[in-house]
């Protein structure tokens, strides 16, 4: 008679144990002041897949004032590179030789990064899609969730609600374009100064 209760009592109790549904994406009132949150600080991991290679690492991204701050590395701190942005330049280094500096206004990031890495990388607007909204003063087709700009597609999901945030904020990023794809996962986010 015991095992029954217990039973009941197990049943009841896993009844009780939902999650929550996750928050919608940020409505567009949302998504323009997302749009200038200037501190935070997301860490997770990446998976890039593109014509000739793949590779998975972790990250750590800080934002702060303008300036972010971003390392990235694999399994055991292999091939760990650090990006550095300012509004002045935009610095990469690997620990591999000099550290490589490219001043604004940037035109040349893209085939730095491409000849660095061996995959396109949109840092600067990566800074804003992270964030699950378009680079602002940039064109972008799309409303609500996923968007393209700059020819990539940008699918945030997986929104949750984070303390300091004024909207949700993605624990997932997809980016497109072309034979590259970019898998963010997000593992924990924090917003506000000292992030």
């Amino acid at each position: 008679m015991s095992g029954r209760w217990a039973a009941l009592a197990l049943v009841v109790a896993l009844g009780g144990c939902r999650t929550l549904p996750a928050p919608p994406a940020p409505d567009a009132a949302a998504r323009a002041t997302l749009a200038t949150l200037s501190d935070w600080h997301a860490s997770g991991r990446v998976a890039v897949r593109s014509a000739d290679q793949g590779f998975s690492a972790s990250f750590d991204w800080r934002e702060q004032g303008g300036r972010g701050e971003l390392g990235v590395h694999g399994p055991f701190g292999a091939g760990a590179v650090r990006i550095t942005r300012s509004s002045a330049a935009v610095v990469i280094d690997s620990g591999n030789g000099p550290p490589l500096e490219v001043p604004a206004p940037f035109d040349a990031l893209e085939p730095e990064l491409i000849a660095r890495l061996g995959f396109p990388l949109p840092l600067q607007s990566l800074r804003f899609w992270v964030l699950g909204v378009p680079e602002p003063g940039q064109p972008a087709d799309g409303d609500g969730g996923e968007f393209r700009q700059d020819g990539w597609l940008v699918s945030p999901s997986e929104f949750q609600a984070v303390p300091g945030a004024p909207g949700p904020l993605p624990g997932r990023l997809l980016l497109v374009r072309e034979s590259t794809r970019i898998r963010v996962v997000i593992d924990r986010w924090q917003v506000g100064a000292g992030s």
